[in-house]
């Protein structure tokens, strides 16, 4: 052995490295999950946490399926709908929530596990989107008539969901942190949707009609069921920090005017929010149902100007509810409602003074950074404006009375146009 050998390190020998079995690899591979899941979810013991999670998460499936049937109207003029059945996509859901809401609110006042009914509903009415996307293979004429019915049709299956979520968002989000879940929903659904709806426009403008929509609302049918995923792990807490134990079955009295009367009159603050909302969307009712006519019949938009508009529009809503609700936590709702209420009315206006399209997109930004501090100022008065322990009948009493209008002045409206034009419908919302 020579010198040099002498003073060099020892090497010991490696040991033999197996790679790992499959079972082995799963295990890690769940561990891994497991971990990484972890650290994202709430422990399951921490219900009002989990709540505000997947509150916020189902906004993800949430967007696509309103991108994917944001073209809904798009669908039914191109279809070859009148302006009568554009309308009712507009107005009809708004007479069925006023027909069916409120003895829905009294049925879910009366049922413990009103959260199954609720989440189940929104179950059902999202298997429609399959027999939409399928309706073109089996129907040769009157698609416009049976897509608007079918449209129709899904909203009568959410009448649980209409009668009952504000309630519900109350029961499970306690109030310090609501303005904050809600804001937070709103922003994810909005940033979703910034993407989601330029893709689906485009598909709609590459693909032959009507292979686009059918797609489109396939889609819409497949995030819903994944959606589904996070609502049916909603739990109501044993004991919401705000909500009184719910009368009896017995203890309600039966639904009749004589008692909505009572309600508005002997809860002052409601019936005065209730009349403010009124006379402020009366206005917006009126042209509701004629914006994408005008849009796509007088201005000549593509679907991808419409999906544009959309995503505009939601990219200003996640400035704008982020900016509000920290906003209202240093003003308060009120101060909130009563800077933003008088200005939403700015986008009716420039859609009645311009001829062009772009100038549209820049009032969408406005309207839309006001929009998100009136809607999350509105919710927050209107919750604390009910009374706990009867929330669900009177956001639906609120609903109904709203939907009057929303059903009755879109109608009145698209026959107004008729006779003066919709540029003027526009100036006088």
């Amino acid at each position: 052995m020579s010198p040099s050998d002498a003073h060099s390190p020892r090497r010991l020998p490696l040991p033999r490295l197996r790679p790992p079995t499959r079972a082995q690899a799963r295990l890690a591979t769940r561990r891994l999950w497991e971990s990484a899941k972890g650290a994202l979810v709430p422990p399951r013991d921490d219900i009002e946490a989990r709540n505000s999670y997947f509150l916020r998460r189902e906004q993800v499936s949430t967007a696509i399926v309103g991108a994917a049937t944001s073209f809904g109207s798009n669908f039914a003029v191109r279809l070859g709908a009148s302006n009568l059945l554009v309308s009712l996509l507009s107005s009809g859901p708004s007479l069925l929530v006023v027909l069916m809401t409120l003895p829905t609110a009294r049925f879910l006042e009366k049922r413990r596990d009103r959260i199954w009914w609720i989440v189940n509903s929104r179950f059902i009415q999202r298997l429609v989107f399959l027999a939409i996307a399928l309706m073109p293979f089996f129907a040769r004429t009157h698609q416009a008539e049976l897509f608007v019915g079918l449209q129709l049709f899904r909203q009568l299956l959410l009448a649980p969901q209409s009668a009952g979520w504000s309630a519900l968002i109350a029961d499970l989000v306690p109030e310090r942190k609501r303005t904050s879940v809600v804001a937070g929903r709103h922003i994810l659904h909005a940033a979703v949707t910034i993407v989601a709806t330029p893709i689906v426009g485009r598909l709609l403008d590459q693909m032959i009609f009507p292979y686009g929509y059918q797609v489109a609302f396939a889609l819409a049918f497949v995030a819903g069921m994944a959606g589904m995923l996070d609502l049916w792990r909603l739990r109501e807490p044993d004991k919401p920090e705000d909500l009184p134990p719910r009368p009896a079955p017995q203890a309600q009295r039966s639904l009749s005017l004589a008692m909505l009367k009572g309600m508005l009159g002997e809860h002052r603050p409601f019936a005065q929010l209730v009349l403010n909302t009124l006379l402020l969307d009366m206005g917006m009712w009126l042209v509701s149902p004629l914006y994408i006519i005008y849009y796509l019949r007088h201005l000549g938009a593509s679907d991808t100007w419409v999906g544009a508009l959309t995503s505009v529009a939601n990219l200003s809503a996640i400035v704008g509810y982020y900016v509000w609700q920290k906003l209202i936590h240093r003003w308060g709702n009120s101060a909130a409602l009563k800077w933003t209420a008088p200005l939403i009315f700015v986008f009716p206006l420039i859609v009645g003074v311009t001829p062009s399209l772009w100038p549209i997109l820049a009032a969408s930004v406005f309207v839309n950074l006001v929009s998100a501090g009136l809607n999350l100022a509105h919710f927050n008065i209107l919750l604390k404006v009910c009374p706990a322990d009867r929330r669900p009948t009177f956001t639906s009493l609120y609903s109904t009375i709203m939907n009057v209008g929303a059903f009755i002045l879109p109608l009145v409206g698209v026959q107004l146009a008729d006779l003066i034009g919709i540029p003027t419908m526009f100036l006088i919302a």
